[in-house]
């Protein structure tokens, strides 16, 4: 190995000040790296550059992790980056973890750049509502659960889904937005429909409200029969997939009623009794809305929902009036004051 690099220099080059001279040393430097006969020379070419590259990645990584240092601190850490990337017991401590736990740096440099996944399960009685990256909304019904990228990258937006969701997916015509629910991959580029896939149930049924959809199976073409060919649904059709038949049925209806809650609608209530305001809310939405705290039923509402689906018009109603709810039989909601 040569000769080591002025702290200096180094400390001039990462708060942008060197010169075009300075700049070439540096270079220079980085790029003279060898093997010494004692340390990494049992190590193939191809190695000690990965090793190289994996040091400035390291150098990479601190430099941005300076930029939330408090102020007061950032000259000291400058100072101990500096002084660890100019020593050559930088890449004697990278051979050494690479021989103890038998991992190529390549290796180690891919799982940091693994993209993070998130995974909700839905345990409690109410929908929750999820955000993707991509802007997208999943309300995630209860025992069900979803897993996801926490921020979508390359060429395509997947999750993967156990039990009911009603999803709004974002429009992006290069990215198509997929949902791997068991046998069952639904595909779309922006639109709402709902997935419902239970482990225990019989089939798994994609209901679409707005936009265009595919569904296919995830089997192999050899076992396909005719209805197992991917299908194409507009608003208002479903599908259903049999689950012990192996087959996929299209229908031009939707016939569980239970998707009304998830249709928008523009509703306006001014001083309202509660009681009165679940009559208009559970028949707007086919379902059933009520209480059986006398205190919620007799108070009063003043609120326009505009463009809002049900589970959203519950969300704010916990917040404005300070109750919880929960999810019965699939279509009750059971309102309670907050403890």
């Amino acid at each position: 190995m040569k000769s080591k690099l002025s702290p200096e220099i180094l400390e001039k080059y990462f708060k942008g000040d060197c010169n075009e001279a300075e700049i070439a040393e540096i270079r220079a430097w980085y790029a003279s790296f060898e093997p010494d006969l004692d340390d990494i020379s049992a190590l193939p070419r191809e190695e000690v550059q990965l090793l190289k590259q994996l040091m400035w990645s390291n150098i990479s990584d601190n430099i941005e992790s300076n930029n939330v240092v408090d102020i007061d601190r950032r000259r000291s850490l400058w100072r101990s980056v500096i002084y660890w990337v100019s020593s050559s017991a930088a890449i004697l401590l990278v051979l050494f973890l690479v021989k103890q736990q038998g991992t190529r740096p390549n290796t180690v440099a891919s799982h940091a750049r693994e993209p993070l996944k998130e995974a909700v399960s839905n345990t409690a009685g109410v929908i929750k509502k999820i955000t993707l990256s991509d802007g997208s909304t999943v309300w995630l019904s209860p025992k069900s659960a979803l897993t996801y990228l926490q921020k979508f990258t390359g060429q395509k937006r997947e999750v993967t889904l156990t039990g009911e969701a009603f999803f709004e997916v974002t429009k992006d015509s290069n990215r198509p937005f997929s949902i791997y629910s068991g046998n069952v991959i639904t595909k779309v580029w922006g639109t709402s429909f709902r997935v419902r896939s239970f482990t225990a149930d019989k089939t798994t049924k994609v209901n679409v409200l707005t936009g265009k959809v595919s569904v296919a199976i995830a089997v192999p073409k050899e076992t396909r029969t005719d209805l197992n060919n991917e299908v194409m649904l507009l608003p208002n059709q479903e599908a259903v997939y049999d689950k012990n038949l192996g087959q996929l049925q299209k229908n031009d209806k939707i016939k569980d009623v239970s998707i009304g809650m998830w249709k928008k609608a523009n509703l306006s209530f001014n001083n309202t009794q509660l009681r009165d305001v679940f009559k208009v809310l559970s028949k707007s939405f086919n379902v059933k809305i009520s209480s059986d705290d006398e205190r919620i039923n007799s108070d009063y509402l003043k609120a326009d929902f505009t463009n809002e689906n049900l589970p959203a018009i519950m969300e704010i109603l916990q917040t404005t009036l300070n109750v919880t709810y929960s999810v019965r039989n699939e279509n009750e909601f059971i309102l309670e004051g907050s403890k």
